[in-house]
């Protein structure tokens, strides 16, 4: 078997389990996280951003299905789903999808991803297998993870000042879709944007001194988040102070991030750690990050109280101080510890600090 068809069969298993538990006999996936979680990469859209695509999955039995317009599913079949063993089942364009697929389940009583017919939509219980990562998933998302740091690292390199926003998106933009990686997520603040708005959608602002580049990179639906941030001239201590805030909330955040454990009490260990810096009211300002994956947040930090961390999963924190933001990928190990997925190049300026028993080095704003 291909590493394409044993991610598919790891995840099949996992659906037929959770069918069973469910009391159904099926599933329709329209979404596009799950299309591409379940078809290891691919994708079910053609307009970039909607929810559901030109093509849907249904799992029946032994069987499974993949459900397209009659204009649509060759392409489907060649370069979307190739040798895994999905049967087509067609309509006209210009007929309804949603009566194919009652016209395919017949009487059987399946589950779908969103609402369709008088079938119940499975949530947070289909979402949950999403998050711990197949082995062929991990070794995807740490390509994904280097490219996303290498370039970000020679775009903070490439910058210079008076260029603006869109320009500096432009430029990153280009360095990752050639790779086949798309900006899910860019924000670019620059100077006094960076301070006053947390979510800097890039502007024609021009550069002066201080850049905070964020951005989420995705591939084959998977997401990977980082950010980065670039002084030109001696950097303020009053900025660095702030970035250590940053990074000492951040550290709380990564120490509780183990397998096995709940996503709230991880962040309330993050509010503890603003309280400690001298922000303890620096969280309300910004979501603090959380679960990553097919989604550019699966749940938010906060959000997800009755969430527990899987091995495997991968997670990213990103605590903001007035200007000052910190952010990588991690993977949550099975057997304990965190991997980093994305990183900085070794020529960039670091502080090393301890994670449990674990080194691990953090970005700081870098001085050009």
């Amino acid at each position: 078997m291909t590493n394409k068809q044993n991610e598919v069969a790891k995840k099949e298993q996992r659906i037929r389990e959770l069918l069973a538990r469910m009391g159904l006999d099926g599933l329709c996936l329209s979404r596009a996280v799950n299309f591409s979680w379940f078809t290891a990469g691919g994708n079910n859209r053609v307009v970039t951003g909607s929810e559901t695509g030109a093509a849907a999955l249904v799992i029946l039995g032994d069987r499974k299905y993949i459900v397209a317009p009659k204009n649509e599913i060759e392409r489907f079949l060649e370069e979307q789903v190739p040798d895994l063993a999905f049967e087509p089942w067609t309509y006209e364009w210009y007929e309804s999808r949603e009566k194919a697929i009652a016209d395919l389940v017949g009487s059987r009583r399946i589950g779908s991803d969103i609402p369709m017919g008088d079938w119940p939509v499975l949530g947070a219980d289909l979402n949950r297998l999403r998050y711990s990562l197949t082995e062929e998933e991990i070794a995807r998302a740490r390509e994904i993870g280097a490219i996303c740091s290498r370039e970000l690292a020679a775009t903070c390199v490439n910058i210079s000042p008076g260029m603006t926003e869109w320009e500096i998106q432009a430029e990153l933009s280009y360095r990752l879709i050639k790779y086949g990686i798309r900006p899910a997520v860019l924000l670019v603040g620059t100077d006094e944007r960076a301070f006053k708005h947390r979510h800097p959608v890039p502007t024609d602002k021009k550069l002066d001194k201080y850049a905070v580049i964020g951005l989420v990179g995705e591939k084959g639906g998977l997401h990977l988040a980082l950010t980065r941030s670039v002084y030109f001239g001696r950097l303020p201590d009053h900025l660095r102070r702030l970035y250590d805030a940053a990074l000492k909330v951040e550290a709380a955040f990564l120490q509780a991030s183990k397998a096995g454990t709940g996503s709230r009490f991880i962040f309330d260990r993050g509010r503890e750690a603003y309280a400690n810096a001298g922000f303890p009211d620096e969280w309300r300002r910004h979501h603090q990050g959380g679960a990553i994956g097919y989604a550019p947040r699966e749940y938010r930090a906060g959000e997800g109280d009755e969430e527990t961390i899987q091995p495997d999963q991968m997670l990213a924190w990103n605590p903001t101080v007035q200007g000052t933001k910190c952010e990588d990928t991690v993977l949550v190990k099975g057997g304990g510890g965190l991997e980093f997925l994305t990183s900085v190049p070794g020529w960039w300026p670091v502080e090393k600090i301890m994670i449990g028993h674990q080194e691990v080095s953090r970005p700081l704003i870098l001085e050009r």
